[in-house]
């Protein structure tokens, strides 16, 4: 008895050792507001090519909501920023391998995607749409059976379309918006799913009397994102975020790039 006593205690000696060997390491490897702010600056992912959260203007600077929300960050910590343009695709792996501090990037807080990030609380919000040109007959789903539509490969347009449309619906996937929008303005598509705020700045600017929005048929809420572990930064983004919606300057973005005033986010 003593000696399986002893044994067993041994096996739990060692399991308590290898837990704390790696809760230390992962401590070790955890980015703090310390780090960034011996480091001199914040290096932001946010997504391109998705106006209006994320474009490149004509002198080639990064613009748009999340640009704004990224920059407003940098302020509250006395930071420069460097604004990392990426695609919808290459935004996780980005965070993973730390090309980037964090993201600012249009991201859905999804079960999945939090297996291996971690979301703060949500700061927008945008409604999933359907858009196809003017005068068609797209009004519900069910209509999209046997149309071709475009998706962004790997975003919530992608997921959520892939899981409600109909049988025979032909899914046609790209590496990112402006592909996609493009595919649909040159009729390789019978429609798209994009966000409604991105569909009417892109009907405002490139489509106007072609494309129009049909249909909305989700909500897609989008929150920030850093590496596992890094809890200290995950809290203060919480905060802020909590801070610059109750006095307005997060309101005040939206209703810059939107034109609408910042929906009822939804928080866990």
């Amino acid at each position: 008895m003593k000696m399986t006593t002893l044994f067993y205690s041994k096996i739990l000696a060692c399991a308590l050792a290898a837990t704390c060997a790696l809760g230390a390491a992962a401590d070790a490897g955890a980015q703090t507001l310390g780090d960034l702010i011996k480091k001199g600056k914040l290096t932001i992912g946010v997504v391109s090519g998705t106006p209006p959260f994320g474009s490149i203007d004509a002198k080639g600077a990064p613009v748009g909501y999340d640009v704004d929300v990224a920059n407003l960050i940098g302020k509250y910590l006395n930071l420069p920023v460097e604004v990392v343009p990426l695609t919808a695709p290459s935004r996780v792996p980005s965070l993973e391998s730390g090309k980037v501090d964090f993201l600012v990037a249009t991201l859905a807080p999804t079960p999945e995607r939090a297996k291996t990030l971690m979301f703060t609380m949500p700061y927008s919000a945008f409604e999933l749409a359907i858009v196809a040109p003017v005068g068609g007959k797209l009004k519900v789903l069910a209509d999209l059976k046997g149309k071709k539509v475009g998706v962004t490969r790997g975003t919530t347009n992608d997921t959520a379309l892939s899981r409600m449309a109909p049988a025979g619906t032909s899914i046609v996937r790209f590496e990112d918006d402006a592909t996609v929008t493009q595919a649909l303005l040159s009729k390789q598509v019978d429609a798209v799913s994009i966000p409604s705020t991105m569909a009417l700045d892109i009907i405002k600017t490139r489509g106007a009397g072609k494309i129009e929005v049909r249909f909305a048929y989700s909500l897609q809420p989008n929150s920030m994102a850093v590496r596992r572990g890094d809890f200290e930064l995950h809290q203060w983004l919480n905060n802020f975020i909590y801070y610059v919606k109750l006095n307005g300057e997060l309101d005040a973005i939206a209703r810059k790039w939107s034109g609408a005033p910042l929906p009822a986010l939804p928080t866990f």
